[in-house]
């Protein structure tokens, strides 16, 4: 209960911090003659720096347990996500899209957990 406010905060951060980057990624594509075969990849790397920037948020404030911190923030993130999704498309299946981003929101959230910790 005590580091409710500051993963509320984080949560927070990584909605916003997505969104933004992916308007700014739907916005190079729509007005760049980009290939659409990278989309996907872009939305891997908008959900890693989304993901960073939420765990080392949330650990600058904490203060300890980074790794640990970290990984906890960015499963509740793309968890959310996956529950919206879900409702949105009316269906519930689990892909190997989803293991990916938890796997990607799970690692660069330790190396931001552990960085928010120590700087």
């Amino acid at each position: 209960m005590k580091y409710l406010k500051s993963y509320l905060i984080s949560l927070m951060s990584f909605a916003v911090a997505i969104v933004t980057l992916l308007i700014i990624i739907s916005l190079i594509f729509a007005y760049t003659n980009i290939n659409d075969v990278y989309i996907e990849s872009a939305v891997f790397l908008a959900m890693a720096i989304s993901a960073f920037i939420s765990s080392f948020i949330l650990c600058k404030k904490i203060k300890k347990n980074g790794l640990i911190h970290g990984i906890i923030v960015n499963v509740i993130s793309v968890l959310i996500i996956f529950a919206i999704s879900c409702i949105l498309n009316n269906s519930f299946c689990i892909t190997n899209t989803l293991g990916i981003y938890l796997a990607i929101c799970s690692l660069t959230g330790i190396v931001g957990g552990i960085l928010g910790v120590n700087v």
